[in-house]
């Protein structure tokens, strides 16, 4: 008989199936948000200026430190709803996740008027060249208008992850990209919308695919059995998943919002330079795809183990989730290094060699190896975070990420680009030295990991 469940428990049958059936389709649905993502790039950068990508990117250290807060808000939010899970408490599971997401949406609205409200000062602390500045307010003001639908889907997604549903977000993410990759055509080459076309495929494409996580939630809840649940709002659910989100939530802007203090010093070396950078960030973006989102089977599976009380899986799952991600990393540096050149062109104009393009190269050429570093800490904070050591991962990050701030403001003023380069792989090296360390000393062995579990048990019944 055909099971056709969309939960999925992910601490029963073979580890290594279930991790690549969980990843795999995390990966391909990762890899087209990057290709409509990359597709807005070239479409920037080719029909309507060179510059025109450095605007769609200038204001983007801001809008990172939001899609941090929330991006680490759902990977705490995740863990928590992962034990609920793993140990079928499926009432409270229901009611925090309806009542999260209501309290989300009334935040998320007021961040974004105030956002535009502020515009003005927001882009002269990040000191937006002239040649940029009026596109980069444009897309601004469209793209912050519709951070609900963009926060939104994203913690409609780490929920469904925890529930161990993720084949659905491969076909959502095609959908979405066909929506925006067409939306962007038509905008920008028929309607000759100019940035403001891409902030409105882009948005459009993300309301869709929120509309189909929203069933797909919907559709999950009806098989989790449970008593009646009452949906009437009230701030216990925040108390009761504060601990796993918070920190998590602070641990993301300490790692990606950090970049807000560093553009002020890249954006002032020139348009080139933000250039430069964007395209930088979209070549690492496209390799941290690879082991983000094999982590995130990992972390899923870690984190049921622990709701679940099966405490002898969790170290396996550790090792398996290290050689995993190697493997499907490594081709992803592999032809960045050896592809520099014609993959950066795709972002310019025919012909274009300028400075913007020799830094990017650079970026691909001689920094993604590096990103077998960030790939250990990135692994071994999702690990302790799965056991509910949240600050723990807070305290690292913090670290390495006042690591690589003084390393970049130390190098920028003579080393330019490089400098910023250099500055963000000592981050990465700060944070691993740090979380190896941690590693070894207190999560590595089983009683260690007893002991961790047993704590976060007694402080939840003391909360309670």
């Amino acid at each position: 008989m055909i099971d056709l469940k969309v939960t999925k428990d992910l601490t029963e049958g073979n580890i290594y199936q279930n991790f690549l059936l969980y990843a795999i389709p995390l990966i391909l649905s990762s890899l087209l948000s990057c290709l409509y993502s990359t597709v807005d790039a070239v479409i920037a950068g080719k029909f309507i200026s060179e510059y025109a990508l450095g605007a769609i990117s200038a204001t983007g250290s801001y809008d990172t430190v939001f899609f941090s807060l929330f991006s680490g808000f759902g990977a705490g939010f995740t863990v928590y709803i992962a034990h609920l899970f793993g140990k079928r408490d499926h009432a409270t599971l229901k009611r925090d996740v309806v009542q999260i997401l209501m309290l989300l949406s009334m935040v998320i609205v007021t961040v974004s008027a105030l956002s535009i409200l502020l515009r003005g000062p927001i882009l002269d602390y990040l000191k937006v060249d002239p040649l940029l500045r009026a596109d980069a307010e444009t897309y601004f003001i469209i793209y912050t208008a519709g951070y609900l639908v963009t926060y939104i889907n994203l913690i409609l997604v780490n929920i469904l992850h925890a529930l161990g549903v993720t084949a659905f977000s491969f076909y959502v993410s095609l959908a979405s990209a066909l929506l925006n990759i067409g939306g962007n055509l038509l905008t920008v080459l028929v309607f000759d919308w100019g940035v403001a076309g891409l902030a409105f495929s882009t948005l459009f494409s993300t309301a869709a695919a929120t509309v189909f996580y929203l069933y797909m939630l919907r559709r999950a809840f009806r098989e989790l059995p449970s008593e009646r649940v009452s949906y009437r709002f009230s701030f216990s659910c925040l108390g009761r998943s504060l601990r796993y989100t918070l920190p998590a939530a602070v641990q993301q802007v300490a790692f990606h919002g950090i970049g807000l203090f560093i553009a002020p010093a890249i954006n002032g070396i020139g348009a080139d330079a933000t250039t430069g950078n964007t395209i930088a960030g979209r070549v690492h973006n496209m390799c941290a795809q690879s082991f983000w989102n094999t982590t995130a089977a990992m972390s899923c599976y870690i984190a049921q183990c622990a709701g679940a009380g099966k405490t002898k899986r969790i170290t396996r799952g550790l090792w398996v989730g290290l050689w995993m991600n190697c493997v499907i990393l490594l081709p992803f540096v592999l032809i960045f290094v050896a592809f520099a050149e014609p993959i950066v062109s795709l972002f310019f104009p025919s012909g274009y060699m300028g400075v913007a393009f020799d830094y990017a190269v650079r970026f691909a050429r001689f920094y993604t190896p590096f990103m077998f570093i960030e790939l250990i800490t990135h692994l071994i904070h999702s690990y302790i975070r799965s056991l509910g050591m949240v600050n723990v991962v807070l305290g690292i990050t913090v670290l390495g990420s006042l690591t690589r701030l003084a390393a970049t403001l130390l190098l920028v003023p003579t080393w330019q680009m490089e400098g910023a380069f250099i500055g963000q792989v000592l981050g990465w090296c700060g944070d691993a030295v740090a979380s190896v360390i941690i590693f070894l000393l207190f999560y590595r062995t089983h009683e260690q990991i007893l002991r961790c579990i047993e704590r976060v048990r007694q402080k939840k019944e003391n909360a309670a």
